[in-house]
């Protein structure tokens, strides 16, 4: 990879550079996780291993934590696999309108903006507020958020 970064002619194009180093990032990033589930599997074999020859307290609360652990990796790597769609990894545009409902709508509007930015912020995506229209008393008449980031639109 980087001796194909490292060729003059690979930045002639921004937009296939981009989305090849893109590309590099996510399979580097697919094989930290793997890794880490791999490291994470070995821990609990040898713990479970070490609980055959004696019972252990504290050994077999760690394998449980770290079963939790592989677990969660494991149901974000399904996650991942359902979303597997030509559009599910790319980003998101995300309109919210208030239209009917006056100032309850407008202040229900400003809590899923809320609600939404938070959850992309959380999920390490980057979020830019594109436009948005304030209503009368503090609420949103509405809004439009850019979500970058892998699986944002899926």
């Amino acid at each position: 990879m980087n001796q194909l970064v490292s060729q003059p002619t690979f930045w002639h194009n921004s937009v296939t550079s981009r989305q090849t180093l893109q590309e590099i990032d996510f399979l580097n990033s697919t094989k930290k996780q793997y890794q880490r589930s791999h490291f994470i599997l070995e821990d609990i074999k040898v713990a479970l291993e070490l609980l055959e020859l004696s019972a252990d307290e504290e050994l077999l609360q760690e394998a449980q934590t770290n079963l939790t652990q592989l677990q969660q990796e494991l149901e974000t790597v399904e996650i991942e696999q359902l979303l597997s769609g030509p559009c599910d990894q790319k980003g998101a545009f995300l309109a919210i309108t208030a239209e009917v409902g006056g100032i309850d709508a407008e202040h229900w509007a400003a809590m899923l903006l809320q609600l939404y930015y938070r959850w992309a912020v959380n999920h390490n995506h980057k979020v830019y507020l594109v436009q948005e229209s304030v209503g009368d008393l503090g609420g949103f008449k509405y809004a439009t958020l850019e979500i970058t980031g892998r699986y944002a639109y899926g």
